[in-house]
């Protein structure tokens, strides 16, 4: 099974932030744990993703970034997350800094991914839920962790 992974660099070097104004993706194609095609999506201004959610145009189906499987950041909004959840992408925030690190830890299964969540918490601060994003035979598979707000530092 093939798995098309976008990870967002606006420098073409490292995982960056700001998913909604980044402008390259490194894409990567894995199949069968191996990385089969690596190749760089330069999009234009006009065409970031803020604009395309703002605006809540049609898709356009010529879009690479609605064509991936995964999606990996430095960070994004809950409402890009849910955005790219419509268009059966799956949207995560990672820590990790190294795009290769980041594809190689996807493939064993020890990439650590969290999933925005809205601020609607109730009053007790920032919560992020984690999960741990484990990738099989070309699919991505998560464990939600157990319980409410999870800290980390």
């Amino acid at each position: 099974m093939k798995t098309t992974v976008a990870i967002t660099s606006q420098n073409k070097k490292t995982v960056t932030k700001h998913a909604g104004k980044c402008l390259n993706f490194l894409i990567y194609t894995i199949e069968n744990n191996e990385i089969t095609n690596k190749t760089v999506l330069e999009l234009q201004a006009d065409e970031i993703l803020k604009n395309t959610i703002q605006e809540d145009r049609d898709i356009d189906s010529n879009n690479w970034l609605f064509d991936v499987n995964i999606l990996l950041t430095g960070s994004m909004g809950n409402s890009a997350k849910e955005y790219f959840a419509r268009q059966n992408v799956a949207a995560f925030i990672i820590k990790e800094k190294d795009p290769e690190i980041t594809i190689e830890k996807l493939i064993n299964g020890t990439l650590e991914a969290f999933v925005p969540v809205s601020n609607e918490n109730n009053g007790r601060g920032n919560c992020n839920n984690h999960h741990h994003n484990h990738h099989h035979e070309g699919g991505c598979h998560h464990n939600h962790d157990e319980g409410g707000c999870h800290h980390h530092h």
